[in-house]
């Protein structure tokens, strides 16, 4: 697993457990968990991440995970918005970065499997059931019938310097 390679590469790992599933599922016991497993994994990092003497945390999304955000916030709240490449958290004197921002998430998937590297799956009982995966199949099926959509929006987004997109991306 991560550890293991991890430990092979000389590399510290730190994994920190955190009650989120108790705390969402099963004490709060919320019909849409996502918005609030999200912010407490957040926290969580960044508080780790302070906790370590960090000044940057590289988070893993991509492009998939920008247009995917993109079009939650247009459908679900009317607002024109995505993930930021770059996050200055203010409370925390920390960065968040998304180095991955121009990779796909076939093309990240591909690294990985070429290289190798350890793939954790989620243990989230609402994966592939969730609002996300919704607009994600939506995306496909949009991608089938306009091939390029995917890298089309994602264009359009920064062109359009959609949360800062066009300072930190070129394609």
């Amino acid at each position: 697993g991560v550890a293991d390679y991890c430990r092979a590469l000389g590399v510290e790992y730190i994994r920190v457990n955190v009650p989120i599933y108790e705390v969402v599922f099963l004490e709060r016991r919320e019909k849409n968990p996502c918005s609030l497993c999200a912010r407490m994994r957040r926290g969580a990092l960044h508080d780790i991440a302070v906790e370590h003497g960090c000044n940057k945390l590289a988070l893993g999304h991509h492009m998939d995970d920008f247009v995917e955000t993109f079009f939650m916030n247009l459908f679900n709240e009317g607002r024109i918005a995505s993930i930021p490449p770059v996050a200055y958290l203010s409370r925390k004197s920390i960065y968040a970065i998304r180095p991955l921002l121009l990779c796909t998430e076939q093309e990240t998937a591909a690294a990985a499997a070429r290289n190798a590297l350890p793939v954790v799956r989620s243990g989230c009982p609402r994966d592939g059931h969730s609002e996300r995966e919704r607009v994600k199949q939506y995306i496909k099926e949009m991608d089938r019938e306009y091939p390029g959509f995917l890298t089309r929006s994602f264009g359009a987004l920064v062109r359009g310097d959609i949360s800062g997109l066009g300072h930190h991306a070129s394609r």
